[in-house]
């Protein structure tokens, strides 16, 4: 009688899964049609898309590109590629004038908070040719509502600009143009001196960890085990604080808000420069002495400018040519 019961049972369960198995089957089947719906949506938006005549962009909610048109490269004379693959284009592409007045539209937009409907705004083009700009931004939502990010579709509008005689050739402009960049430059030197302050006093502390880990190290003698393991622990804590990567991890995302773009465009042409050599760079940029950028590195000033001597050699500049004046042109 058990037996029975038991065959019972086991049929009744695999009828129970068969049953489950047809269901998770006709799931399968709808979300394979719902997955074929939405790749011929998304195919139908990237014909549309890839032939439009303006330069249209698909930005994620984090701010990453998800999609930029080919239209793109007739505009700027750089390809989709290069926009989405290379993190510091956006920043070199916009007119330096434009560029806070950009990204802050880009980021309202994104956080949909945008009051703007739309910004024009200057770029430079490959060969550094100055054109104008429309963009407007749209949100992107899935038919759940979910939010995808905004679509932005931005239109050459340079001939328009010429017609109303609003760039900078007239007079007028020179002046909006001469003033607009005075207040840049000023902002930037602003900056770059709260930057230099800010390496003096890393400079200073390790200048003086440096100090005191000497004289610790002549605390040391022999047959003294105890003190002299204190002392180690005490050598090592300084060394940790020397070559601690916060301080230059802080400096560098400063750094690049005021310098945007200049370790990527130093990289892509010198792909051979370490991050040391990114480091000193950077200094230079900044017009550090030697002294001052070994502090930095916690080297000697001898060291200092070995380094300089070698980043000169992986650069290819001659004798005549002022590495601090290369890096500020770059």
């Amino acid at each position: 009688m058990a037996g029975k019961e038991d065959n019972v049972r086991f049929i009744e369960r695999i009828a129970g899964l068969e049953s489950k198995l047809q269901e998770l089957k006709r799931e399968n089947d709808n979300l394979s049609i719902a997955m074929n719906d939405l790749n011929q949506a998304l195919e139908r938006y990237r014909l549309i898309a890839d032939f439009a005549h303006d330069w249209e962009m698909w930005f994620r909610p984090d701010g990453s590109l998800e999609y930029v048109s080919p239209s793109f490269q007739s505009i700027s004379g750089y390809t989709a590629d290069e926009l989405l693959s290379s993190r510091g284009l956006i920043n070199q592409l916009i007119h330096p004038d434009d560029l806070a007045l950009f990204t802050t539209y880009i980021n309202d937009a994104i956080s949909l908070l945008n009051i703007r409907q739309s910004l024009n705004f200057r770029i430079l083009t490959r060969t550094k040719q100055v054109r104008w700009c429309e963009i407007r931004t749209r949100g992107v939502y899935d038919k759940r509502g979910k939010y995808l990010g905004q679509r932005a579709s931005v239109n050459d509008v340079t001939r328009l600009m010429q017609a109303l005689g609003e760039i900078r050739n007239l007079s007028d402009g020179k002046k909006v143009e001469v003033r607009a960049k005075e207040k840049y430059m000023r902002d930037l030197e602003s900056k770059d001196r709260e930057l230099f302050s800010f390496l003096m006093s890393v400079s200073q502390k390790n200048e003086t960890l440096q100090y005191v880990r000497n004289n610790i190290r002549k605390l040391k003698s022999p047959g003294d085990n105890s003190s002299n393991r204190l002392i180690d622990q005490m050598i090592s804590h300084i060394d940790d604080s020397l070559f601690s990567t916060d301080s230059w991890d802080n400096f560098r995302s400063h750094f690049e808000n005021l310098h945007p773009g200049f370790f990527d465009r130093l990289n892509a042409r010198f792909p051979v420069l370490t991050s040391k050599d990114m480091k000193l760079s950077a200094y230079l940029r900044l017009q550090l002495s030697t002294k001052e950028i070994a502090l930095l590195l916690n080297i000697t000033p001898q060291s200092a400018e070995i380094s300089r001597v070698r980043l000169r050699k992986k650069l290819g500049l001659d004798r005549k040519t002022s590495l601090t004046s290369f890096m500020a042109s770059v």
